[in-house]
């Protein structure tokens, strides 16, 4: 005789009890349920309480609402709660005692939410009990018994689970018998069952994984029983793997394949692999292979990644592995981005390795100084100023400011000084104004009012006001006025008022 039926779900007896007995208190008398028991267990859980918090002190304010039967004042108190402390650590019982309070106002619609709320996220609430039964009472037996099978389907699973370590045969038996059956009040069942199928029974469990792996009409079997096929590291399975990728479209099934192989460690599953990368049929399978060859971690992919990239000038493939060279915490995968943004094929390509180069600190200062004044692509020098901007050593924004001042192309030092602006900081916010007013050129002096325009600093807001009174350009004036009024300080409100007069 087995832990439980496969069948069909069955409610506990007790729970059914007690849940009736509650019914039927809170039908016939529930004024006197609500007093004699449910009050007294909020009184007591108010006054076990001892930290004086604000939540608290609503919560309080909500249980002498509830004792006066004051049900509206106390159903806003307890939604004040429930919106104002999302995560208290009493969430559960406000939520039960806005649901009550509602009731009690003979909304029931409204009751409802709180409720369900509770039964959903809070299954192991104290306050359980009281939700169910007062779920009854409102009509929604149905929400009760989802709640009840969830619990049910949960604590089926774990039973599997012990049973594997307890007996292995029976639970072997067992899932064979539940893969046959319609588990449609505990889907996620089945997938436990192959999933635990393949984790505990080694190579006995062959067999019914392929099985389902093949054919099985439930994808998310499919997938589980693939991944745990994975994981048995024998090359006949690899094969009975690439089978499966070879003859199935799917394109769920052959990523779930690839990444079977890869964690194989197998010699016929890596070999699929690489070949999948080199020259797949599908340009977002083959990333996927690269990926999984990536997370190997070892020289030997790491070489076939360098050789696929260099034979391979698929865009997307190329990209694929710039993106998984920089992941590499090896010499010689920084020394092909490097080389690859020294001399890329293409301004795209070339970013994009100095994109990765720059996110996992590949590249030191001394570098990216070097290949800017070794450049002279402007896309390419703005990526580089992109990577000073980001940068904390002074030298890149010493390297900022000398492009904005320089006699560099002007959309370069248009470009730095936006991402001078950027930064916001006070030091920063001094020098483009010192800059702002020894420059000339309308256009520099309109991006440097914009770099320190935005900043909340008083040094900007006064600069502004100066610009805004005196600089002989009435664009620019017209900008510092907008700025200001955009500030909200009050200093710059009042210049504002004053200059109306």
């Amino acid at each position: 005789m087995y832990l439980f039926r496969t069948n069909q779900i069955k409610f506990p007896l007790i729970a059914l009890v007690i849940l009736t007995a509650l019914v039927i208190i809170a039908i016939e008398s529930p004024t006197a349920y609500g007093k004699d028991q449910e009050l007294q267990k909020l009184s007591h859980f108010v006054q076990s309480t001892k930290v004086n918090t604000a939540a608290m002190q609503i919560f309080r304010e909500g249980r002498d609402l509830i004792e006066a039967q004051n049900w509206q004042k106390a159903a806003e108190k307890f939604r004040d709660f429930i919106t104002g402390y999302p995560k208290d650590k009493d969430l559960d019982a406000a939520l039960y005692w806005y649901g009550y309070a509602l009731q009690k106002q003979g909304l029931k619609d409204e009751a409802v939410k709180p409720l369900i709320r509770l039964v959903d996220n809070y299954p192991s609430s104290t306050w359980r009990r009281e939700a169910d039964a007062l779920l009854v009472v409102l009509g929604r037996q149905d929400k009760v018994n989802e709640a009840l099978n969830r619990d049910n389907c949960e604590i089926k699973i774990l039973a599997l689970q012990s049973l594997f370590q307890a007996d292995q045969e029976r639970a072997i038996t067992f899932v064979t018998e539940v893969l046959k059956a319609n588990q449609t009040q505990c889907p996620g069942l089945q997938a436990a069952a192959v999933s635990l199928l393949g984790s505990h029974a080694g190579a006995r469990a062959i067999p019914m994984l392929l099985e389902i792996a093949r054919s099985n009409p439930d994808m998310k079997l499919r997938l589980t029983a693939i991944r745990r096929l994975g994981e048995q590291h024998t090359d006949a399975v690899a094969d009975e793997l690439i089978k499966i990728y070879d003859t199935d479209r799917n394109k769920d099934v052959r990523i779930q394949v690839l990444r079977a192989l890869a964690e194989s460690r197998t010699p016929r599953g890596m070999a699929k692999i690489v070949e999948v990368a080199r020259a797949g049929d599908d340009v977002g399978l083959r990333g996927w292979a690269i990926r999984y060859m990536a997370e190997l971690r070892d020289a030997n992919s790491l070489d076939e990644l360098i050789r696929i990239y260099d034979s391979d000038k698929t865009p997307e493939i190329r990209v694929q592995i710039i993106r998984v060279l920089g992941e590499r915490e090896d010499p010689k995968a920084r020394a092909k981005l490097l080389e690859i943004a020294r001399a890329g094929e293409t301004p795209e390509i070339r970013i994009e390795a100095i994109r990765r180069l720059a996110d996992h600190r590949r590249l030191s200062m001394d570098d990216l100084l070097g290949l800017y004044n070794g450049e002279t692509n402007t896309t390419i020098k703005q990526a580089y100023l992109r990577t000073f901007a980001d940068s904390e050593d002074p030298r890149a924004q010493a390297k900022l400011f000398e492009i904005a001042r320089s006699g560099e192309p002007m959309d370069l030092r248009l470009f730095a000084l936006r991402r001078l602006g950027d930064k916001d900081d006070e030091q920063t916010v001094n020098q483009l104004i010192a800059m702002y007013d020894g420059e000339q050129n309308l256009q520099v002096r309109g991006a440097l009012l914009r770099g320190f325009g935005n900043s909340k600093h008083k040094s900007a807001v006064h600069k502004l006001m100066v610009i805004a009174r005196n600089d002989p350009s009435v664009e620019l004036r017209k900008l510092a006025v907008r700025y200001l009024g955009e500030s909200k300080d009050p200093e710059a409100i009042k210049f504002l008022e004053d200059l109306l007069k």
